[in-house]
């Protein structure tokens, strides 16, 4: 053996090894597939395992209707440290903000301060209400297009972090369209908690009971038991300044145990110490969940959410709120739970289809070509390890058009030991020495094999770019593919063939 065979040989011993090593986790899951391994076990797709496929559509619209309300929120409190009588910052049904002041006194600066400080908004109309001034502002068409992209972007980060903490396995969470999200996590199935979990805008405010007659002035809403409880209208702590949240016990019920960031803490501390003897509510989604009594400064960063909750409706309030609320809620388009005896029946087909093509194809070659056959027979199991420890790399997921990749690979695969073969053979029929045939076999079909296989090398990136879960599933295996193939054919197979003679008892025939 020649230092650049024994070279080259050792490269490819190398490359096998790494590939075991990559598969490793795949072969022994129970024992390398919690994360203890360089590479993760390829996981099975919603089509092959079974599992929840959910599209949501975003309602973005809420979103900005919710920055709108904020920016009135601001803009109420920074007129009344000015001195301004703001009864009330609302968004109405055209979606615009409707300031009420209690004198026209207050008109000019309220509109200058608006003008010099919100610019994204716009004055629109001004009207009395029985002796009331209400002012009403718009927000411009660039800002609400700009909101709504960003609602879209954060919910998909949002249920990712959701399912996440769900615990699934290579869930598919993508952009579908323009305002639709597409959802599959493989292996559960029970969708009506997954919508609760997901689904769930989760949005997380503290607001003070009104006293007095302010009551005549603050919002009504509904506690869990559908009772009308009226809150002030201002929103003093959001669910942004959550850092933690986990199932508790207190007196023998279940609660929510929130934790707040050090801002979060400081802002707790600042509302409870001025608030002393006022009640505080707790509202989740619209929902008031409690109101207790603010007894004394709270300065211990952390409160929690009670109301008769069962332990399960505990542990998923706090996930959801450890992920964050939704930028706006999600209405579902199309759900459906996928059984898994589907899956088996489809991997069973799919691994039939693929050991059948590859008997008649390894047949047909190893007749035909006799050793030489035999040559690319290994090239095909070659092709086919090197690609299953690429997927485990990478840490894809199969999915049945990821079958049929596989299934077409082998189909690819063997015209380039064809393409070899014939080179070979033709190099020899013109005479040609053994050596210079397989060089030139081996070098004329490299030029062919490389040129056929650029537009289906391109055309599986535009699929994997352009498309969704299953096709990009069948992209992958389909690039991959290409990509082994060509190093199984070319730099295995000549490996063999500089090795072995082409004649003789022991060589191989062509």
């Amino acid at each position: 053996m020649t230092g650049d065979l024994k070279k080259r040989a050792l490269i490819l011993f190398a490359v096998i090894i790494a590939a075991f090593v990559f598969l490793a986790p795949t072969v022994f899951r129970e024992e390398l597939g919690g994360g203890k391994w360089i590479s993760r076990p390829i996981s099975l797709g919603l089509d092959l395992s079974g599992g929840v496929h959910l599209v949501y559509e975003v309602e973005a619209g809420e979103a900005v209707k919710s920055s709108l309300q904020a920016k009135g929120n601001a803009i109420r409190a920074d007129l009344r440290r000015d001195k301004v009588a703001v009864t009330r910052a609302r968004v109405n049904d055209k979606g615009q903000l409707e300031l009420t002041l209690l004198s026209d006194r207050f008109v000019a600066q309220t509109k200058q301060k608006v003008q010099d400080n919100y610019r994204e908004l716009s004055f629109v109309d001004q009207r009395d209400d029985s002796g009331k001034i209400i002012l009403v502002f718009a927000l411009n068409e660039l800002e609400a297009r700009k909101i709504e992209r960003k609602a879209i972007t954060d919910a998909v980060e949002t249920l990712r972090n959701r399912v996440d903490q769900f615990g699934v396995a290579e869930p598919l969470i993508q952009n579908v369209g323009e305002n639709r999200i597409l959802l599959q996590m493989p292996g559960v199935s029970d969708i009506e908690s997954v919508k609760k979990v997901v689904g769930s805008v989760a949005k997380l405010e503290f607001r003070l009971v009104p006293v007095g007659e302010g009551r005549a002035n603050g919002a009504t809403m509904r506690d869990r038991s559908n009772a009308p409880v009226v809150v002030e209208e201002d929103v003093l702590m959001t669910g942004d300044v959550v850092s933690d949240a986990r199932v508790a016990f207190h007196e023998g019920q279940v609660e929510v145990s929130l934790s707040f960031t050090s801002e979060g803490g400081q802002l707790f501390r600042r509302i409870t110490s001025e608030n002393v003897g006022r009640n505080l509510s707790i509202i989740l989604d619209g929902v008031v969940y409690s109101s207790p009594t603010i007894r004394e400064t709270i300065a211990g960063g952390h409160a929690s959410i009670s109301g008769g909750f069962t332990m399960q409706e505990a542990k998923q309030l706090a996930v959801v709120l450890r992920a964050g609320a939704l930028p706006a809620p999600l209405k579902v388009l199309e759900e459906r739970t996928v059984g898994p005896s589907l899956g088996k029946e489809s991997i069973r087909n799919g691994i039939l289809s693929i050991i059948g093509g590859f008997v008649f194809i390894v047949g047909f070659m190893i007749v035909y070509y006799k050793k030489a056959g035999v040559v690319a027979a290994g090239s095909l199991i070659l092709n086919m390890i090197l690609i299953m420890a690429a997927l485990s790399a990478f840490g894809a997921t199969l999915s049945l058009p990821g079958l049929a990749g596989l299934a077409l690979t082998i189909g690819m695969a063997v015209d380039y030991n064809v393409l070899i073969f014939e080179r070979i053979r033709d190099e020899l029929r013109n005479g040609a020495a053994r050596d210079a045939a397989v060089s030139a076999g081996f070098e004329r079909a490299l030029s062919a094999i490389i040129d056929s296989n650029i537009t289906t090398l391109i055309t599986g990136l535009i699929l994997y770019y352009f498309g969704t879960g299953p096709i990009r599933g069948f992209a992958v295996t389909l690039t991959v593919g290409i990509l082994t193939t060509i190093f199984a054919a070319t730099y295995a197979s000549r490996i063999c063939f500089d090795y072995f003679p082409l004649q003789g008892k022991k060589g191989l025939s062509v």
